[in-house]
């Protein structure tokens, strides 16, 4: 048994002894403790104290669990208490080292415990080692924003070379300020490609624009008609932050918004799936080879595919029309 449930615990404490329930507790590989209805830590399992890094239990026995955790992180403790003799569930991550100061992260779930008559007896938590997965997401975050700076810098650099040399010929200065315009919002999708946490809470509309309008040449014409008003997680912007700097990077390079044409961009939001429709007319020949065959739109459909979307292509003489459908919204 590697992992228990709050119901199969709640059942094993009103049929089990408490030696039973123990027994029971010691084969999952979480971390399990039972807490008094005060707060008070009353028992753990053998696999829990050792995660914890805890020899001998007694020295920690009838603490308040709250105090077994560092100071930042007893807020959470004590709410997630209050919570559970309130008869609700609750859920957090928390940093805790072990006892032999190893440094960990935690996923913490937290639940009241209740015998037959209703009566509360104490509240059971889980707790899993996600230290590797916390490591993992910082190291991802650290090189994100290693490459955010580097871009940054590239661009500005970019910037300050190309104003130099403009400065004091009028013409020149304002081909300049267009060119400068376009780095920095080159600059702002990039760092979306990068992080999608970079802007924070992000609207479809602003991500829609963020990803497109960089890259839009002078010939082209780009039309983003009023598009859902949903708010998107990390994960969302991250996947279609993909998704659209990919038809927008193709489209530059092969298509309407480097060579001229016209993008109509609209959405819809239909039973929890975001649909979004991208309708592209060049006025240069479509060469499907050239613009279906690349490892970016592969790599495309595999995210959407991931997450439960669907990419269509429908070719045309004149252009194309892409149908992104996203799902869980």
């Amino acid at each position: 048994m590697n992992s228990l449930d709050f119901p199969s615990i709640v059942s094993s404490f009103h049929s089990a002894s408490n030696g039973m329930l123990a027994s029971i507790l010691d084969q999952s590989a979480d971390c399990i403790k039972v807490i008094g209805p005060n707060g008070s830590l009353d028992f753990m399992n053998r696999n829990g104290r050792c995660a914890m890094g805890i020899d001998d239990f007694a020295t920690v026995a009838g603490k308040d669990w709250w105090d077994l955790w560092p100071e930042e992180a007893q807020p959470l403790i004590r709410d997630a208490v209050t919570r559970a003799q309130n008869g609700e569930n609750s859920r957090f991550e928390a940093f805790c080292p072990t006892g032999k100061g190893e440094p960990r992260w935690w996923d913490v779930s937290v639940a009241p415990l209740r015998d037959e008559a209703g009566v509360l007896k104490g509240l059971i938590s889980i707790s899993r080692d996600i230290s590797g997965d916390m490591l993992a997401r910082e190291f991802r975050e650290s090189t994100a924003a290693e490459m955010r700076h580097r871009l940054q810098n590239a661009y500005a650099l970019t910037s300050a070379i190309i104003t130099s040399i403009a400065r004091g010929t009028p013409e020149r200065e304002e081909f300049a300020r267009e060119i400068v315009e376009r780095l920095q919002r080159l600059g702002i999708a990039q760092s979306l490609l990068l992080d999608g946490g970079a802007i924070g809470t992000a609207t479809l509309d602003q991500l829609v624009r963020r990803l497109t309008e960089p890259f839009c040449g002078d010939d082209a014409v780009l039309e983003i008609a009023p598009l859902p008003e949903v708010e998107l997680d990390e994960r969302e912007v991250r996947t279609l932050a993909l998704v659209l700097g990919e038809f927008s990077t193709n489209s530059n390079k092969y298509g309407a918004l480097g060579h001229g044409g016209r993008i109509a961009i609209d959405g819809a939001m239909k039973s929890g799936v975001l649909q979004l429709n991208w309708r592209e007319t060049t006025e240069r020949p479509v060469d499907t080879e050239q613009r279906d065959g690349s490892s970016g739109l592969t790599l495309v459909r595999r995210m959407l595919a991931a997450r439960g979307g669907e990419l269509d292509i429908d070719w045309r003489a004149d252009g194309l029309d892409i149908k992104v459908a996203l799902p869980g919204f």
